[in-house]
Parts: structure tokens; sequence; C-alpha cells
């Protein structure tokens, strides 16, 4: 309760900093899920989830701007095998500044490296590797994290970037500590268009872990988007030297070690006219780790080791029609052990800024694949403290739901 307290004193202080310095705007955003799920032993089971932020975000200076947002997460049952706690979290608390040559964001924020939607190689801040996606929510990938960075212009569409991210606070000891400084990250990126296309790389020393499959060491990526045809996109990085969550030999120092961090991602994206008013969108994403698991595995073994395949697939089919309506299918595929994830999507713009939204997500794989249909038997822990609960999301979901933003 404490750092909620926190939380929401800082985030009224950010806005009577932001309402002094300037006119400014507020925002509520509110996602609110009913779903019905199935759980382990066919049980069913009924579960409210959601997301919901106040925004206060400055306007009326063009070279100041400020947000901050709180998010309320009650539960999600459908993006992975446990349930994420009910909780309140100061999502964002940042400012930007634009200088005559050069631009300053500091706060609670994400800074974009790198592109993709789903898979994103060169995301080496965040991390996007994982394959355990809500496919139902509206933005798969919203990580944030206090950071400062400086942006310096060199000309049209060209520059440079350096960003520093402060350790984190751990809770040890029945306290918050502070970490020491060498688990502090920063680098530098340079982004520049090239012909038709935008190319863009970097390097980050990552010496706090921040998400879940993300790796910590010294992390240079390349990154490109253009067109030709059709929007297409990749990135690759890798990662190596001092990495303190691996076990025995914490350091990446041959090329046999640095190897398996080695990934790749590539995506292709384009839209249709179909009649009047309505759009077909086509997207296709790929994440290749070349020197990862290429045969099938218990996935209680992958997720122990690497918790990598060597390749998984992201295709979305989307039709948008008469301005309102939007029916969408999107798949998370696992090729190695034959398994994916899929979600069939239908959204209906009833007012501007009201949303009606409903889903099918349901896993297609044995009980010991990534994304297993059931996995009652095959949960590792079975009747120890460890245990996977019955009312875990096990294979299958409908859920209802609306968006409100004002």
């Amino acid at each position: 309760m404490g750092m909620f307290r926190l939380g929401v004193f800082t985030v009224l202080g950010m806005a009577v900093l932001v309402s002094a310095m300037a006119e400014s705007v507020t925002q509520v955003n509110m996602e609110l899920y009913n779903s019905a799920y199935r759980g382990r032993g066919e049980g069913w089971y009924y579960g409210l989830s959601g997301l919901a932020d106040l925004r206060f975000v400055s306007a009326g200076n063009k070279n100041m701007k400020a947000q901050a947002a709180l998010e309320f997460s009650p539960r999600d049952v459908s993006s992975g095998l446990e349930e994420s706690a009910p909780m309140v979290s100061l999502k964002r608390l940042w400012f930007k500044a634009n200088f005559p040559s050069w631009r300053l964001t500091a706060g609670k924020t994400k800074v974009a490296w790198g592109n993709g939607f789903v898979y994103n190689s060169g995301d080496v801040l965040f991390g996007s590797l994982s394959p355990n996606l809500d496919l139902t929510q509206s933005a798969f990938r919203d990580d944030t994290a206090f950071l400062m960075a400086f942006n310096v212009p060199l000309g049209r569409f060209s520059y440079l970037e350096a960003v520093v991210l402060p350790p984190e606070l751990v809770y040890a000891n029945s306290r918050y500590e502070v970490q020491s400084i060498d688990k502090i990250s920063g680098g530098m990126r340079f982004f520049f268009p090239v012909g038709g296309f935008r190319l863009e790389g970097g390097y980050i020393y990552k010496g706090d872990k921040k998400t879940a499959y993300d790796m910590l060491g010294h992390r240079p990526y390349l990154s490109f988007h253009g067109h030709v045809g059709v929007d297409v996109y990749g990135a690759v990085s890798l990662a190596a030297g001092y990495d303190s969550t691996l076990s025995g030999d914490d350091n990446r120092d041959t090329w046999e070690e640095i190897s398996r961090t080695v990934n790749f991602s590539l995506g292709l994206f384009h839209q249709f006219q179909v009649g009047l008013d309505g759009t077909l969108g086509l997207r296709f994403e790929a994440l290749v780790m070349p020197w990862q698991e290429w045969s099938r595995m218990n996935f209680t073994e992958l997720t122990a080791g690497s918790g990598l395949y060597g390749i998984m697939i992201y295709p979305e089919v989307s039709w948008n029609f008469r301005s309102a309506w939007t029916v969408s299918l999107r798949s998370l595929i696992s090729p190695v052990d034959g398994s994916a994830r899929l979600t069939a999507g239908v959204n209906w713009q009833v007012f501007q800024g009201f949303t009606l939204m409903g889903y099918v997500t349901a896993n297609i794989g044995g009980r010991d694949a990534l994304f297993a249909w059931d996995r009652s038997t095959a949960w590792p822990f079975k009747g120890t403290a460890l245990a996977w609960p019955d009312y875990s999301f096990n294979g299958f979901s409908v859920t209802l739901g609306g968006k409100y933003s004002y």
C-alpha cells in the first residue's frame, strides 16, 4: 500500500505541475473484459479482467509535453499459465522538452527501438521475444521503465539518441533496496534514411533485467523498415558478456554461448481497399533464433532452459468495413512442436470513443507443447505448494468486453 500511495501522490503532483506549466487535457481509457474460460480438469470459470488509466497530458506548449498514467489490472486470464495479481501501478510519468538543437525525455515511459509489431529483435531495451501474449489486448507489448533519453537531430529523418536506464528497486529482506551502479543500462542508436528504407542500429549495455525472456550484457542490434510494394521490416541482435540471470558461468565469452542469443525478426504488412468503405490488412512476422532449440521439447524443459524454440510465427488477417466493424484472426504459431494459439475477434465502434469487443481464444497442441489445449496432467508441480491452480487458463476462452476513451 505504501508504494501505491506513493504512486497516487506522484501522479497527483504531476497533474498539478502540468496544470501549472500549461493548459492540460485529461484522458481516461478503460478496457473491461468478461471471460468464460476452461480450467484444469475440464472445469469452467468466469473472470473479470481489464485495464484503466487516467492521463494528464499537457497542451498549449509545443516545446513541452508531459503525461502521467495509473494502470489498473484486476486480472488477466489468457496471457499465459498463471493469472496476474490484481494491482494498481504507475504506468507512465514523463515529460518531453524540445530545445533548439536537441530533445530531452525523462521519466517512466517507453522508447521504441527497432521495428516489429509482435516480434522485434531490435527492441534491446525491453525485449520483444516472449511467446506468451494475450492477443485480445489493444497493445501486445507496452512495458515502460524509468529512463532519460537525449535525441539530437542530424537532418531530415536522421538523428542520434542516447538512453540511460537506472537500476531497478529490488524487494529483498522485507524492504526495497537500490541496486549497485553496475546494474545500470545505457546506450545509443542512430537512425537515417537510405533510398526508400530507414536504417537503424545501436548498442546498449543491459545491466538489469526488465522483462521476461530479456537478455543482459552487451546488446548490439541493426534494424530496417521500407516499402517494396508491401511494408517490410526486420532486425537482428545478440547478447554478449555478463548476465547474472544465467546459471553456472555468468559470462558469455565464447561464440558457442553468444550464438544462442542471436535472433532475427522479419515482418511484412499490406492493406488492400475492399469495396467503397472497407480495408483488408495482412501481416506476417517471424522470429528466428538459429542456434536455439529445433527439436520438440517438453514445455517445462524448454522454459527451464532457454525458453525459446528456433522459430516462431505470427500471422494476422483483419477486415475493417463500414468504418465501424473490424473482424480479425490472429495466431501465435510454434512450428517446432506443432502448436498454436488462435484468437478470432470482432470489434464494433458504436460511438466515438466507445467500442464493443468479442474474442474467442483456443490453443492447439499436445499437453507438453508450448500452446497446449489441455495441460491438466502435465503441470510439473501437481500436488505441491507450487501447483498450477485449477482455475488457470487451460486452452480455451470466450471474452466479451468494451473499450471507452474520452
